[in-house]
């Protein structure tokens, strides 16, 4: 069986289109390994010079800066936990993906590589058990479900279905790399690639591995395995969306303008290193006439009209180059601004835009798409966990223009306070969210500590101040 590792069209497509984001994510190595994909070799070009016009090549990585920095902006506050998380799943999320990284740090690399290629995926796993054992047994023993991060890269294909009116997944291929032992060598290891198939049953979801034999074909390698999930529990987190599991980059755009600029840094680097190095032009001599450039000799010539002269570059195509540069750069710029550009009318899957403070921005609507894949991935796990029919929920922030307090604005809120118009809470939860104090601080808490302290002498002289 080999269709069964093969790639569907439209995951292909996603996988094209999603290159040249990936190849400016990896930076200048990255880019110069792509040789002539997006560094063209110049016609007549020898293979040596074009190799030395690589080396000299570098890139200034707009594309990367602006996903980071976009990415940074959302995860300026970690992902908070809604009240009604319950106490296991709240645990579960100090290391969500078993691998040590809390939901805060998963959530961020999905989002950085869905705003990367347009999309990325979250699935929701579990270790098989025994079918004797039950659920609150397999969490005695550590058999807790977790988080997977699944890049379009590990998507071979998946089959839609519609149910009830609604569309939801029939089958989901997933490409899988899986380290084991060397079986010749007890101090190697060695990679495995395997093919996951998903499919929805009326029993459950089964789960099939399907791994090559030693005629390369694909082959089951164990019996399948079902689970009493309802669902395949892969969501995608949508950064540009386009149909049922599909998607185009969202900084397209940005990504060919930083690959001009890559070509043109090229050129400018490749005419200064020519125009730093003058050429000696001779007229009048003969070519048995020895020349010696050096300090402290002199050269001499038969004819007297004979003549040496330095021929160098005039300038002004470096000038251009250096404008084109600039203006290159001032583009990346504006296409990484877009996505803080208010779009009015926008409105998020969670109702979240009926209220009128919140911010519509792309980013915004981007960072509302995580939070509803991350709230339908937290439901599964508690399912896998049998915690029953519960919807834990979280907040990612979309607070991104709010920074830190000038002087006069925590004066006009110190003083709003101290004349009753303010109360303490108020001031505290704005100092939180202006990034002045943690995140994470418990207002009340904060609030009842300071009304059990005795006055500063600071309060006592606002006192007499206002007394006076």
């Amino acid at each position: 069986m080999t269709a069964v590792a093969k790639q569907s069209k439209a995951v292909a497509a996603m996988i094209d289109a999603a290159t040249r984001g990936r190849a400016l994510m990896g930076g200048t190595k990255a880019m110069r390994a792509a040789e002539q994909t997006y560094l063209p070799k110049f016609t007549a070009e020898t293979e040596d010079t074009y190799r030395e016009r690589l080396k000299l090549s570098w890139l200034f990585n707009g594309y990367r800066k602006t996903v980071r920095d976009m990415t940074g902006r959302v995860f300026r506050k970690p992902v908070e936990l809604g009240e009604d998380t319950p106490d296991q799943i709240a645990e579960w999320c100090k290391n969500i993906d078993l691998a040590g990284r809390d939901l805060s740090t998963f959530a961020r690399d999905v989002f950085e590589d869905g705003l990367d290629a347009g999309i990325s995926y979250i699935m929701v796993d579990a270790p098989a058990r025994d079918v004797t054992l039950t659920r609150a047994q397999a969490r005695t023993q550590g058999l807790r479900p977790f988080f997977v991060q699944l890049r379009v890269e590990d998507i071979l294909g998946w089959r839609s279905e519609v149910i009830a009116n609604v569309t939801v997944l029939a089958q989901m291929r997933i490409m899988e790399t899986v380290t084991e032992q060397d079986p010749k060598d007890e101090f190697a290891s060695v990679e495995v690639q395997q093919v996951r198939v998903l499919d929805r049953t009326d029993a459950g979801v089964m789960t099939r591995l399907y791994r090559k034999n030693d005629k390369d074909q694909w082959t089951l390698i164990d019996e399948p395995t079902v689970s009493d999930m309802t669902e395949i529990t892969v969501i995608p987190f949508y950064a540009n969306r386009t149909g049922f599991f599909t998607c185009e980059p969202m900084l397209d755009d940005l990504a060919d303008v930083n690959i001009a600029h890559w070509q043109s840094q090229s050129d400018q680097r490749n005419i200064l290193h020519f125009a730093r190095v003058p050429i000696l032009f001779g007229s009048g001599r003969t070519d048995d006439e020895p020349i010696t450039i050096s300090v402290g000799q002199m050269t001499t010539a038969s004819d007297p009209q004979a003549k040496l002269a330095w021929v160098e570059h005039s300038g002004a195509a470096i000038g251009a180059g250096r404008q084109d540069l600039k203006d290159l750069e001032f583009q990346m710029e504006t296409h990484g601004l877009q996505l803080l550009v208010a779009r009015p009318g926008s409105e998020s899957a969670t109702g979240a835009a009926l209220d009128a403070e919140k911010e519509t921005s792309q980013l915004s609507m981007t960072a509302d798409a995580l939070q509803d894949a991350l709230e339908q991935a937290m439901i599964w796990m508690a399912e896998y966990g049998g915690l029953g029919d519960v919807t834990p929920t979280v907040n990612v922030n979309k607070e991104f223009t709010v920074g830190m307090m000038t002087a006069q604005e925590m004066s006009v809120l110190l003083q709003a306070v101290q004349t009753g118009n303010m109360s303490r809470e108020t001031f505290l939860r704005e100092l939180a969210r202006r990034g002045m104090v943690a995140a994470d601080l418990d207002v009340d808490d904060e609030a009842e500590r300071i009304g059990t302290q005795p006055p500063t002498l600071t309060g006592q002289a606002l006192d007499l101040n206002n007394g006076g």
